[in-house]
């Protein structure tokens, strides 16, 4: 089975108003999703299968990754965007790159 990791931001409330792919380490560019709101948090959410990340209708993606974050079965861990900046950061160092000014 083809998994992928994925970011998702949730809301006050939990629910998840905003989910990623997350690109590989080898890709010439890094984007991020960042919660823009402080009470807004920033998951990880570790090997999401191809049949919810390649969902195409937005409404089946959103119950679908729900239901996988909210199984026993996902590997969710919270990060942040500085957490994400110095990992990139890392990845371009030992590719002898200079990282983008924030």
């Amino acid at each position: 089975m083809t998994t992928k990791n994925m970011f998702i931001i949730r809301d006050v409330g939990g629910k998840i108003i905003a989910a990623q792919v997350e690109d590989p380490a080898h890709s010439e560019t890094s984007t991020y999703i960042t919660p823009t709101e402080p009470q807004h948090t920033l998951d990880r959410v570790s090997d999401v299968p191809a049949e919810i990340y390649d969902l195409a209708d937005p409404v089946e993606f959103h119950r679908a990754i729900t239901d996988h974050v909210n199984s026993e079965h996902a590997k969710v861990t919270r990060t942040n965007a500085a957490e994400l900046h110095s990992a990139y950061s890392r990845v371009l160092a030992s590719q002898d790159k200079k990282p983008l000014s924030d």
